[in-house]
Parts: C-alpha cells; structure tokens; sequence
C-alpha cells in the first residue's frame, strides 16, 4: 500500500477510534478494532499491535481483553505459535447493536415506571414525558428498523 494511503488509514483509525470512544469503549480499544477492520493479513498479535498502533503492551493487552469480553475481538492460539492472534470478529457487531436497542428499551421501561409514580402530578413529570416519549417511539420502531437490515456480507 502506498504510504499516503497509510497516513489516511491512520487517520481514519484515529476517526473510528473517538467515534467509538464517545460510545463507552476507550481510546486504544477503539483504535485495535479499527486497526483490525482492514489489516492485512486479518489477524495480529497483541505485539504486532503494539507496534503497529505505538501503544504500550499493557494497554493493547488492557483493551484486548475488554474487547475479547465484549465478543468485538476473537482470541486464537495455534500450536507451534506461542503468541496468541487476535482478530475483529464481524458477527459480534450485530449482538453489539442489539445491546443498544436492549439498552433503549430498558431505558424506556424506566421512563414509563417513573411517569406512573408521577402520575396526577404533571408539572413535575414534564420532563420525564418528554424523554418517555421519544425513548417509547424508538422502542416501538427500531424492532421494525432492525428486522429490515441487509444480511451480512459473505
């Protein structure tokens, strides 16, 4: 690959990287998962990592194995190989987005059982009917939304 094309990679790593740290997932684990989504070849070891993204070990160990707990980033060894070889596992990130939808969902529950502890009193639950709504009309349309999405490539 050319090197100004690596430079945009990188840059576009940084990019996925604050994106999904906004998202709960820290910096580092950002940048591996990015980093992993388009290495070739598509498996790294946490040292290759570590040279390739400039992080300390402990770190890229650190996040790895958050990302190995959360399913975003399978773990391999293989015999006569003693590091082990990470790489993004593609499937996880339908579970990861459902997690979301669970979570607005959950959320929604809240919001209904805090309107009916408000109930009769409504310049007090304003707010709270505010956020209830939207998180109750998410709830009712992203099940739609999400039964449409395109099968995963092969």
């Amino acid at each position: 690959m050319s090197v100004g094309r690596e430079t945009r990679l990188s840059a576009w790593i940084e990019r996925f990287a604050a994106h999904f740290a906004e998202e709960g997932i820290p910096l580092i684990g950002g940048r591996i998962l990015g980093y992993l989504l388009v290495c070739q070849p598509v498996e790294r070891t946490a040292a290759e990592l570590s040279q390739e993204l400039e992080a300390s070990s402990g770190s890229i160990s650190t996040n790895l194995k958050y990302l190995v707990n959360v399913g975003l980033v399978t773990k391999r060894t293989r015999r006569g190989r003693q590091a082990a070889e990470y790489r993004i596992n593609e499937k996880a990130w339908t579970d990861f987005i459902q997690r979301k939808f669970d979570a607005i969902a959950s959320v929604q529950t809240l919001t209904d059982d805090g309107m009916r502890l408000l109930s009769g009193d409504p310049e007090r639950s304003m707010r709270l009917r505010t956020v209830d709504k939207l998180y109750g009309w998410l709830s009712e349309e992203l099940p739609a939304l999400w039964e449409r999405r395109p099968a995963a490539p092969k």
